[in-house]
C-alpha cells in the first residue's frame, strides 16, 4: 500500500472516531467530583502495514453545583504515523427542567490523524410527562492540519427507562474540499444504576467520505465501516473508586479490522 493511500486511511479512520461527546455523568449523591485514567491497546490488521496502536486518556468531571459539570481531558496516542496528543474541554449545563447543552472544545497535536481542532454542541431537549425521553440536536465542525475539513449535523433520542439507558443517532457528515457527503447511524444500549455498575454496548455503522486531495489524482474516497464497542464501570465499596474495562472491534472497508482492549480505574470524591 502506498504512503498516499496509508494517510488517505488515517483521515477517514479519524473522521469515523467522530463520534458524539461521553454520556451524561450522574452526581453520585455527597460526590462531585471524578478522576479516570484508563490505557488502551489495539492490534489492526493486515498486522505488517498498521502494526498496534496505543492510548491512554486522563479525565477529571467536576460539579460546582447543581446543573453544571465540566470536564478536563487529555489523550496520549501512538501509532505507526507517528505519537500525537488530544486536550479537551468541555460542560454540560442545565439551563431549565426540559433543557441542557453539552459543549466541548478540543485540541489535537500536529500529525496525519489528528484533528488540529474540533467543537462539538449538542442542544437536548427533555420531552414526555416524565422527562424521560431526550430529543437531541448536535453539530460538529473538525479542522486538520492539512486542507480537510469536516462538518457534521445529527439528531436522535435517548430513553431513560428503569435500569436501562437506550440511545439511536443519526450522523450526515459534509466534508471540504469537495462538498462530499456521506451518513452514518448509532445505537447504544446501558444497563445498570449509578454508584452500582454499568455495561453498555455501542454499535455504529455507515460511511465517511471525503477528497483525497493528496493523491495524484485526487478522488472521492468513501469507506464503510462497523464499529461495536461493550464497556463496563464497575463500583467497589462505598469510597467512589471503581474499575473500567472496554473491548471493542472497528472494520473499515479496504482498509483494516481493528480489535482493541482498554482498562482503568475511577476515584469519586
Amino acid at each position: 500500500m502506498t504512503q498516499s493511500k496509508l494517510r488517505a486511511v488515517s483521515l477517514v479512520a479519524a473522521l469515523l472516531a467522530a463520534c458524539p461527546g461521553p454520556a451524561r455523568p450522574e452526581d453520585p449523591p455527597g460526590r462531585t467530583r471524578r478522576f479516570e485514567l484508563s490505557g488502551l491497546y489495539e492490534t489492526l490488521s493486515p498486522r505488517d502495514i498498521y502494526h498496534s496502536w496505543k492510548s491512554f486518556l486522563a479525565s477529571f468531571y467536576g460539579g460546582p453545583k447543581t446543573g453544571l459539570t465540566y470536564f478536563f481531558q487529555l489523550g496520549g496516542f501512538s501509532r505507526f504515523e507517528g505519537d500525537a496528543m488530544l486536550g479537551v474541554a468541555g460542560a454540560y449545563k442545565d439551563w431549565g427542567p426540559g433543557f441542557y447543552t453539552y459543549t466541548a472544545l478540543a485540541v489535537g497535536s500536529r500529525s496525519g490523524y489528528m484533528p488540529s481542532f474540533r467543537i462539538d454542541h449538542d442542544s437536548n431537549f427533555k420531552l414526555g410527562p416524565g422527562r424521560n425521553i431526550v430529543w437531541t440536536v448536535g453539530l460538529t465542525y473538525i479542522r486538520f492540519f492539512d486542507v480537510h475539513r469536516t462538518a457534521i449535523l445529527s439528531t436522535g433520542l435517548t430513553a431513560y427507562l428503569k435500569g436501562w439507558i437506550l440511545t439511536y443517532r443519526v450522523f450526515g457528515n459534509r466534508s471540504d474540499p469537495g462538498r462530499v457527503l456521506s451518513a452514518a447511524h448509532l445505537l447504544d444500549a446501558a444497563a445498570g444504576a449509578e454508584g452500582k455498575r454499568w455495561t453498555n454496548l455501542t454499535i455504529s455503522f455507515g460511511r465517511q467520505a471525503y477528497l483525497a486531495t493528496n493523491l495524484a489524482r485526487p478522488e472521492e474516497v468513501n469507506k464503510a465501516s462497523l464499529s461495536a464497542v461493550l464497556k463496563h464501570r464497575q463500583w467497589i465499596g462505598k469510597k467512589g473508586f471503581g474499575l473500567l474495562a472496554e473491548a471493542g472491534y472497528f472494520s473499515l472497508k479496504d482498509g483494516y479490522d481493528k480489535f482493541g482492549f482498554s482498562t482503568g480505574f475511577f476515584k469519586e470524591f
